[in-house]
C-alpha cells in the first residue's frame, strides 16, 4: 500500500507532519437523534412520534449502538503545484481535478484525505430486516446508519483534525467528498489507495462505490 509509513515530515514553513495513513483515535459519536428524524421525514423531536412508529423507532434506536464499529483514517498530503482546476502532491501520485475543490482548498497546506465507517454490522442487519419484510425496522436504522456515519465523519472533522491544527496555531476549511460537485465519484479506488482506507476496512468496487456502504471519504484542508 502507498505512503503506508511512520516518518516525520517537515512541511517548509517549521511545521512537521506525519507521514503515511494514519489511524483516528475517535471518541465515541452519540446516534444524532434529530438527524435521523429529518432523513425519516419526521420532525425533530421523538416525543412527537406515536404509537407502532414511536415504538419501532425507540427498539431501534436502543439495538443500533451494538451494531456500530466507528473507524477512521486520514492522511497529510503536501501541494507539489496548483492549478485553477488540479491540486498535484510531493508524497503521493493521487491527484485532485476539481475546480471546485482546488477553490475550497486555496493556501491549504497540507490537505488531508480522510476516510471513516461504521463498519458493515448494522448493514446486515438492515438487508436481513428487508429479506425478512421488515421494511418499516429497516428503513428507521437504515437511517441511524446513514446518520451516525456522518456524525463521524463530523467528529473526525470538527474534532480530531481541528484539534491538531488549532496546536499548530491553524484552522480547517470545509470539507468535500467524491461523487459531489465536479469532482467524480470514480476517485474513489484512488483516493483509498491513498488514504489508505484498507486499514479500516473499506474497499471500493467497480462502480466506485465503498463497503462497507456507511462510509465516508472527503479532504479538507488547513489554513492560516
Amino acid at each position: 500500500m502507498e505512503g503506508n509509513s511512520s516518518s516525520i515530515r517537515s512541511d517548509g514553513t517549521g511545521m512537521r507532519w506525519e507521514e503515511g495513513p494514519q489511524i483516528a483515535q475517535l471518541e465515541p459519536v452519540p446516534i444524532p437523534v434529530k438527524a435521523v428524524l429529518r432523513r425519516l421525514g419526521y420532525p425533530s423531536d421523538s416525543g412527537r412520534l406515536e404509537g407502532q412508529v414511536h415504538r419501532l423507532f425507540d427498539e431501534q434506536m436502543a439495538s443500533a449502538p451494538a451494531l456500530l464499529d466507528p473507524r477512521g483514517v486520514y492522511r497529510y498530503l503536501h501541494v507539489a503545484s496548483r492549478t485553477e482546476r488540479m491540486l498535484t502532491f510531493a508524497n503521493s501520485d493521487f491527484y485532485i481535478k476539481s475546480a471546485q475543490v482546488v477553490r475550497m482548498l486555496e493556501n491549504a497546506e497540507p490537505v488531508i484525505l480522510f476516510m471513516v465507517t461504521i463498519g458493515s454490522r448494522l448493514e446486515e442487519v438492515v438487508k436481513e430486516m428487508f429479506d425478512d419484510d421488515r421494511m418499516a425496522e429497516a428503513v428507521i436504522l437504515d437511517a441511524i446508519g446513514s446518520e451516525t456515519a456522518d456524525a463521524v465523519a463530523d467528529h473526525l472533522h470538527r474534532d480530531v483534525l481541528w484539534r491538531m491544527a488549532r496546536a499548530n496555531g491553524m484552522k480547517v476549511t470545509p470539507r468535500f467528498s467524491p461523487g459531489y460537485g465536479d469532482w467524480p465519484v470514480t476517485v474513489q479506488a484512488a483516493f483509498l489507495k491513498a488514504c489508505g482506507g484498507d486499514l479500516i476496512d473499506i474497499s471500493v468496487n467497480s462502480s466506485s462505490l465503498m463497503s462497507p456502504r456507511k462510509s465516508v471519504s472527503a479532504v479538507l484542508g488547513y489554513i492560516r
